[in-house]
């Protein structure tokens, strides 16, 4: 059985730090989740003066969620099409083998 090491992350996220204990190789993704969360705030900031950090940090997490399900969504119609398409390519090689 594998043994995962944890260790403790520091994340400045809207201006407050947040320490974490996570296995050492998720983060590196979350330093950069983190970030990508900060740059998404600010731009909720400068749009919007009168936002504060915490509904600007609550508005950038939502669109972020949309953003992954909207992601996720299409990857899933990629999958289909690829599948559909497998499927179409098999039957054409079986046929012709036949």
């Amino acid at each position: 059985m594998l043994h995962t090491e944890f260790s403790e992350v520091s994340l400045d996220i809207a201006g407050r730090n947040y320490k974490l204990k996570t296995p050492q190789h998720q983060q590196q993704g979350l330093q950069e989740a983190a970030a990508l969360l900060n740059e998404k705030i600010a731009e909720l900031k400068s749009k919007s003066r009168t936002l504060s950090a915490e509904q600007a940090a609550v508005l950038a997490a939502l669109n972020l969620s949309y953003e992954l399900l909207t992601e996720r969504e299409l990857l899933a119609q990629d999958r289909q099409q690829i599948a559909e398409r497998l499927a179409q390519l098999q039957q054409q090689v079986e046929s012709s083998l036949d």
